[in-house]
């Protein structure tokens, strides 16, 4: 059973266990939703339950902090729904709204598992994956940015900033205690300099005693031959990279012969990359050939 109002949004706090950091809750990060509200008024409800009589605030958000603040800054009613609902289950349907949201970030979803955990809401991430209908390794995955240490988290202008990978890389580095305190030495320095470098030139200076990783790009990369013909295009993609082979170039031979090839090269790099010494490698997945180019 629910009910739909429109209410002064003073009379609304965000809920104690919601996943907005507060910093990314500002004017500049909610401009769009801010105009859009100002123009088109509110579009989406927010999920919300009556606080105990006597408290400061009538209600209590589930979900809807962005909102919330545009209300405010625009000066008029926030519209809710208020539903009866314990602990648990408002964590799961705030899971549920904000998931698919673009504007939710991996570290903050990570950060939201780890409360959940300690709170004692969940008993393991087992138990989270089943409730919220995900797998187990996406969420171990997303637990790794709550495992990053404050300052390496700083060295970056955002933690949306953070990729996956680069979180799981950089929090396995800094469980490593001969690698831990130059980690968070050269986070430090970043975090402290006046000049803010990309992310992904951070994460290289940050990625002590791990696998450096290529760099995704939104265009393929093309492979000619000597007589200028495309023999084959890279495309590197965020986690994974893809060799993409026109067919009739290939006989099953060959493509054994070229699959033989690459993995022996992945082979070679994997015993390079446990050297003091070695350069940094590709890493990726490499994909079956496609039809066409």
């Amino acid at each position: 059973m629910s009910t739909i109002v429109r209410v002064n949004p003073s009379k609304c706090r965000m809920w104690d266990l919601h996943d907005r950091l507060g910093e990314e809750v500002t004017q500049a990060t909610c401009a769009s939703l801010i105009e859009s509200i100002k123009r088109h008024g509110q579009k989406q409800t927010v999920l919300a339950r009556r606080k105990p009589l006597g408290d400061d605030y009538q209600y209590e958000l589930i979900y809807g902090a962005r909102r919330l603040f545009a209300a405010r800054i625009l000066g008029i009613d926030l519209t809710i729904e208020i539903r009866t609902l314990d602990d648990r289950a408002a964590l799961i349907e705030m899971d549920i709204e904000n998931r698919v949201r673009k504007d939710i970030s991996p570290y903050e979803r990570g950060m939201s598992y780890r409360r959940w955990l300690r709170s004692g809401y969940f008993s393991s991430q087992m138990e989270i994956a089943r409730s919220l209908g995900a797998s187990e390794a996406q969420i171990s995955r997303l637990l790794r940015f709550a495992d990053l240490p404050a300052a390496v988290v700083s060295a970056f202008t955002s933690p949306r900033e953070i990729r996956e990978e680069w979180a799981i890389a950089l929090a396995k580095a800094c469980a490593d205690p001969g690698h831990r305190e130059e980690i968070l030495r050269r986070a430090r320095s970043i975090a402290e300099s006046s000049i803010r470098l990309h992310p992904q030139r951070i994460y290289d200076a940050l990625a002590v005693g791990s696998r450096k990783l290529v760099p995704s790009k939104q265009r393929d990369e093309i492979v000619k031959n000597s007589r200028g013909e495309v023999v084959m295009r890279i495309g590197l993609r965020a986690r994974t990279i893809h060799l993409i082979l026109p067919r009739h170039r290939l006989s099953p031979e060959g493509l054994r012969h070229l699959t033989d090839r690459v993995a022996g090269a992945l082979e070679n790099q994997d015993e390079l990359a446990v050297q003091p010494k070695a350069s940094p490698v590709i890493t990726g997945d490499v994909i079956q050939p496609l039809p066409t180019i």
